[in-house]
């Protein structure tokens, strides 16, 4: 199991391709408030459908339109150009929930360092 310390809440784990990581992308701390919002079972550890189901429902807040996508505008405040275009894989300049999961579940996995589904604090 991975340690959460160093991952940033909400999109924190869009950081693993290299035009995302060549960007500086802010970084807030993920604080035992937030473990605690994500973790719904109590479990004491972040599994992968406790992640997505909270990212799913980032994904609809961000979406402040409700196009069912988001834009470069709607998320300028989180992610860089370079990120956005890293992440926008059908190059249509929105990025979808899928194109979206996507992302989300690459980086829980990156972060997961023992393959076992779940993040630990």
């Amino acid at each position: 199991m991975k340690k959460i310390l160093p991952l940033a809440f909400s999109l924190a784990l869009l950081g693993s391709t290299a035009a995302v990581a060549a960007s500086n992308p802010p970084v807030v701390e993920l604080t035992p408030e937030h473990f605690a919002q994500l973790d719904k079972d109590k479990s004491g550890g972040i599994s992968k459908a406790e992640y997505e189901q909270f990212m799913r429902g980032a994904y609809k807040q961000l979406d402040t339109d409700g196009s069912n996508s988001l834009s470069r505008g709607e998320t300028s405040k989180m992610l860089t150009p370079e990120q956005f275009d890293a992440i926008d894989t059908d190059k249509n300049g929105e990025l979808s929930l899928d194109e979206f999961i996507a992302q989300v579940t690459h980086d829980f996995d990156r972060h997961d360092s023992d393959k076992d589904g779940v993040l630990q604090p």
